[in-house]
């Protein structure tokens, strides 16, 4: 019994041994469909490996004379007579990079390689006049091989084909040194090549080299199904019925590549381009912007503008280019204003890519808000750019303009002043003009009046003395005073209430209306009835920074935050009717019981 033990206990201790020599090793093996191919299809590899591996498989040495189209993996464990087995396959679909007797290397894995291969390529066709021409093609063309750095080019794919292609992809183009961008839609149209009828699909690429020098453009792959109707025949498992019933049982049924109409998967691939990128031309000044053609337009909002004090204006410039990028047009700049207030907008870009050529715009808008009156003189405004067909330096000017700009409405002008008297010469020795005849005459004819007018208003002067010495007999000053002020808060608390609620509210062009508002009551002389000139009034240097908040609040981007509550505990304070006022609100109506 115990012998019989033992012996089972050997023979599981033996299996076990075996197992574990077993999976101990890997032998890896290289299979391929076929040994000789035409260049454009693609070559189906298969790697299996029996055993465990150490480490995976490295592919990279393939990537010399093979595109990796795609890669699968699967894995198959069995125990036969108790001997485990573990086989792992790896599938790859290769496109051969040329024609000649290529080469599959050995596959390392750890410390397993798999044997070499060779694989035959030719020419399609070769051998075989019968097979006419290439029912697919693929071709690129740049617009020019000799650009500027940071000069964008047009880069364009053509697809021809005379049969539909199936499941088609193209990959985009392979280049260092220079960035991509697909523009548009794919265009489709017809073409003649060699006498035949082929239809066209473009797709179109924008690069923007990014250093000088020699830049490869590795051209686009495009993978795809094409039907083989030889091989369709040969396949087909419905082939002999259909021949049977006189061929009409199956017409009717989809095509189903690989089951009822097999197809052949190719590859085909434009040739490679070369870029001779040129640096930046001495002297061509700052900032670099090379283009085909360069313009500006200057608009204002009003069309027809009038520029007043404290009343804003919009002047839009945009840049209009064909040949560059929106994010290579620079911002323009206004130069020194004096005399205005302005309040730039975030400036926007866009490239176009629906035109012939590639082109770009990029505008920005500037509200202006003149201080003063006077003349105004707007600076020009100029652009360097650098004209790639022409290869010179060109400038595109905005030119200066000078306007008028007139006082704020309700202003009160300066008077001119009286001609000043000579220090030598005193008053009385200046000569008066001479006196009109007639008006000598109608002093004469007057008679009367004049001395009545005299008599009436030496009444009128003895009637004022009087009333003023009985008022300060009984004066009463807590009412004189209050009164006085109650009637100036009444005209001014709902003007300043409008400014608080505008505030409170966070609507900046409210609170400027009813600052502007508040003033005009508060001093009707006020000259220009703007935040400029109020902050000058009031005489607060921190004021006036929360005035200019509120002209930028107007004019800044949408959903910008405005604090209105933190301005007007800034505005508060000196919405005030005089520097006194905050004495008389303490109680200007006397107390109903006379304290004793």
């Amino acid at each position: 019994m115990m012998s019989m033990r033992f012996a089972r206990v050997a023979m599981v201790l033996v299996v076990l041994g075996s197992t574990a020599l077993g999976v101990a090793a890997a032998e890896l093996r290289v299979q391929l469909d076929r040994q000789r191919i035409d260049f454009g299809e693609v070559l189906e590899m298969r790697l299996s490996a029996e055993g465990e591996l150490e480490e995976e498989p490295d592919f990279a040495p393939l990537n010399q004379d093979f595109d990796i189209l795609g890669r699968g993996q699967s894995q198959v464990t069995s125990i036969v007579n108790g001997k485990i087995s573990h086989t792992r396959e790896w599938n790859l679909r290769l496109s051969p990079k040329r024609v000649g007797r290529l080469t599959i290397p050995p596959i390392p894995a750890g410390q397993d390689r798999s044997p070499a291969v060779t694989v035959e390529v030719v020419e399609p066709g070769a051998g075989d006049s019968g097979d006419g021409p290439k029912p697919l093609f693929v071709e690129a063309e740049v617009e020019t091989a000799t650009p500027y750095v940071q000069q964008a080019v047009e880069y364009r794919v053509k697809v021809y084909y005379r049969q539909p292609p199936q499941r088609a992809v193209l990959s985009p183009p392979q280049l260092d040194g220079a960035t991509v961008q697909t523009l548009g839609e794919d265009r489709g149209y017809d073409e003649y090549r060699e006498g035949l009828l082929y239809r066209v699909i473009e797709r179109r690429y924008r690069v923007t080299p990014q250093r000088s020098g020699q830049i490869l453009i590795q051209s686009p792959r495009l993978e795809a199904m094409l039907e083989d109707p030889n091989a369709a025949a040969r396949q087909d498992p419905f082939a002999d019925l259909d021949q049977a019933f006189g061929g009409r049982i199956f017409q009717g049924f989809p095509a189903m590549p690989g089951v009822t109409h097999p197809g052949r998967r190719v590859v085909e691939r434009a040739r490679d381009l070369e870029l001779q990128v040129r640096p930046q031309p001495a002297g061509s000044g700052s900032p670099w912007l090379p283009a085909t053609s360069i313009q500006i337009s200057d608009e204002w909002t009003p069309s027809r503008p009038r520029f007043r004090v404290g009343e804003p204006l919009t002047r839009t410039l945009t840049i209009t280019a064909e040949g560059t990028t929106a994010a290579q047009l620079p911002t323009l700049e206004l130069g020194a204003l004096d005399g205005v207030q302005v309040y730039p907008d975030q400036p926007r870009g866009e490239d176009l890519a629906d035109g012939p050529t590639p082109s770009a715009i990029k505008s920005l808008k500037v509200a202006l808000v003149p201080t003063r009156a006077g003349t105004l003189t707007l600076p020009e405004i100029r652009l360097p750019w650098w004209d790639t067909q022409a290869d010179q330096a060109r400038v595109v000017v905005v030119p200066a303009r000078t306007v008028e700009v007139e006082p704020a409405p309700g202003a009160i002008q300066a008077r001119p002043e009286p001609d000043p008297i000579p220090l030598d010469e005193p008053p009385a020795a200046r000569p008066l003009p001479p006196e009109p005849a007639s008006a000598a005459g109608d002093r004469a004819s007057l008679g009367l009046w004049p001395w009545l007018a005299l008599l009436l208003g030496v009444g009128w002067g003895l009637t004022v003395l009087w009333w003023f010495r009985e008022r300060r007999r009984s004066p009463r000053p807590s009412e004189a005073v209050g009164g006085a002020y109650m009637g100036q808060s009444r005209s001014l608390a709902p003007a300043r209430r409008a400014v608080e609620d505008a505030c409170l509210a966070n609507d900046p062009r409210a609170a400027r209306a009813a600052l502007i508002g508040w003033a005009r009551k508060r001093w009707p002389d006020l000259s220009a009835p703007g935040l400029e000139a109020l902050g000058l009034r009031i005489g607060d240097t921190d004021l006036q920074g929360t005035l200019r908040s509120i002209d930028r609040a107007i004019y800044a981007p949408p959903g910008e935050p405005w604090d209105g509550a933190a301005v007007w505990s800034q505005l508060a304070r000196h919405l005030v009717e005089s520097p006194s006022d905050t004495d008389l609100d303490e109680d200007p109506i006397p107390d109903l019981y006379p304290k004793v």
